[in-house]
């Protein structure tokens, strides 16, 4: 394990809960491969399921988030950010599920700013479909509300861990990823 993660669960974590009052509900287990799926409408996500999920964890990022300002490119990929560039990307976090590791992916693959879901991408059902990993659906409370509202604890910050889904009785086929993509958007909608 990376000695930032420790650190971030020994000093980020107090310090967002003393801040926001975060609530951590439900677990992710910490051995063996999982991916998390979680809602995504803020730049808070990312470390906010890092935190919550107790275990280092891989994240698939978008490609524009390495270009630019490199200290922040250097930041993200020191907590294990994947570039999705390609397939290169899913062939990374293949790797790294098998390793026996977890990956958050934020199906949307976007933040959503329309105050509902997006449609999912397929990658999460290949993945989950193709390795037999289950999946972890997660749902954000809150982190798209302005900081200083948080602060204040206008609104609770929360995340909520749902129980892992397998994708037994699934094809690789184009059918089968949506309607896996589509059963876990709605496990995710009922942790709201």
């Amino acid at each position: 394990m990376k000695k930032q993660w420790l650190l971030s669960w020994l000093f980020a974590y107090p310090l967002l809960h003393f801040l926001t009052g975060i609530q951590i509900r439900g677990r992710v287990p910490r051995q063996g491969p999982y991916i998390i799926a979680c809602n995504h409408v803020s730049f808070l996500d990312p470390p906010i399921v890092g935190i919550g999920a107790l275990r280092e964890v891989y994240f698939l990022a978008k490609i524009g988030l390495f270009q630019g300002w490199n200290a922040f490119a250097r930041l993200i990929e020191s907590y294990n950010a994947i570039p999705i560039n390609g397939v290169q990307g899913l062939r990374t976090a293949i790797k790294v599920l098998r390793r026996g590791q977890t990956v958050v992916i934020f199906p949307e693959g976007t933040r959503s700013r329309k105050g509902y879901m997006l449609p999912f991408n397929p990658g999460v059902s290949y993945l989950a479909i193709g390795l037999g990993v289950p999946v972890i659906p997660a749902y954000i409370h809150h982190s798209d509300k302005r900081f200083l509202t948080l602060l204040l604890r206008l609104y609770p910050l929360r995340i909520t861990f749902g129980r892992p889904i397998r994708a037994t009785d699934y094809a690789r086929t184009a059918e089968d990823y949506e309607r896996f993509a589509e059963k876990l958007r709605n496990a995710i909608l009922e942790l709201r």
